[in-house]
């Protein structure tokens, strides 16, 4: 009999052992992450300001600016799209404007999902038609930016396609609120009795895969007080979106430079913490680092001297390590 006993304990305490293991093991994994230094290149993009579009900036003052910094992207505001699809009635600029910028240089064309009906075919061809008429104008790709765009929004996977078939060569991007997996998502909205409809599931990205050339992931406005906890939140929309996106469609991860918002803390969302975050997320054993691109700082227009200094100084030391 105490034999047996002995047995038993020694059984349970091998389970516990071992479930202990396991579990601290997968939480070190999924939440603090391995990381081990890669070899990486990133790209930087910047969203830029209306002025651009209008002919009161002039794009190559631009060039002294990004200096020292591998900017290959740029989003120029076009927008927002009107509710019948046209384009802002402001715009002025020549086919030549762009052409100083070593850069892919995108229109960039944004609008609230509530103030345009995309379930209109005819305001949906309205859109193609704003869209090929930039690309006439010089721009060499359409950067689309209509938030938030629910799970079921198949209307706007139908502009996705008519898009596609319209500008077949032309690079199409699409700005999307921070991934997060649904069936969890629903659980606490359930739980807590509250509607998170503002995210993107997985199977939403994999649905907008076959029409776009990249996405861009706005990882801001979490409402974090914590600038450790919003470099976790950046560094896990890059693993995450790592192994989602794949190696066909180019990946940029979004980050903040500005200083207000109604779910913003700049002391936890700034640059810097988000600089991090994506370092890390870069790092990370879990990550497909061939698929992540680059940086998406938004906007141009918020940046400072400290800010740009640290962005310099970031890729100086990425060169350096290279």
């Amino acid at each position: 009999m105490f034999k047996a006993t002995q047995k038993t304990l020694r059984s349970l305490i091998l389970f516990f052992v071992v479930f202990f293991t396991g579990f601290f093991s997968a939480v070190i994994w999924f939440w603090f992450g391995i990381h081990l230094e890669k070899e990486h290149t990133t790209r930087l993009a910047f969203w830029l300001p209306h002025d651009f579009s209008t002919g009161a900036q002039n794009p190559s003052t631009l060039l002294a600016q990004f200096q020292d910094l591998p900017v290959t992207d740029l989003y120029f505001h076009v927008g927002p799209i009107q509710p019948d699809g046209s384009l802002a009635s402001d715009l002025h600029f020549q086919a030549s404007t762009f052409t100083t910028l070593p850069s892919t240089d995108y229109a960039w064309l944004g609008q609230i999902r509530s103030t345009i009906d995309l379930d209109s075919p005819t305001v949906r061809a309205k859109i193609v038609d704003s869209a090929t008429w930039l690309i006439d104008q010089g721009f060499e790709g359409i950067h689309l930016d209509i938030e938030p765009v629910r799970e079921d929004d198949t209307a706007f996977l139908t502009l996705l396609q008519e898009l596609k078939t319209a500008l077949p060569t032309t690079p199409l991007s699409v700005a999307m609120d921070e991934w997060q997996p649904d069936q969890l998502t629903q659980w606490v909205a359930n739980y807590f009795d509250v509607a998170i409809e503002s995210y993107w599931s997985t199977e939403q990205v994999q649905s907008v895969l076959p029409f776009i050339d990249q996405l861009v992931v706005m990882t801001y406005d979490t409402g974090f007080k914590d600038p450790d906890l919003y470099s976790w939140w950046v560094e896990q929309q890059t693993v995450a979106l790592s192994n989602r996106v794949g190696s066909d469609v180019e990946l940029f991860i979004g980050i903040p430079c500005y200083d207000e918002g109604a779910h913003f803390d700049p002391k936890a969302e700034n640059l810097n913490s988000a600089l991090l975050g994506y370092e890390r997320g870069v790092e990370n054993l879990r990550t497909q680092t061939e698929a992540v691109t680059g940086l998406a700082v938004y906007p141009y227009w918020k940046m400072d001297t400290a800010e740009w200094t640290s962005l310099k100084d970031t890729f100086q030391t990425q060169e350096s390590q290279s």
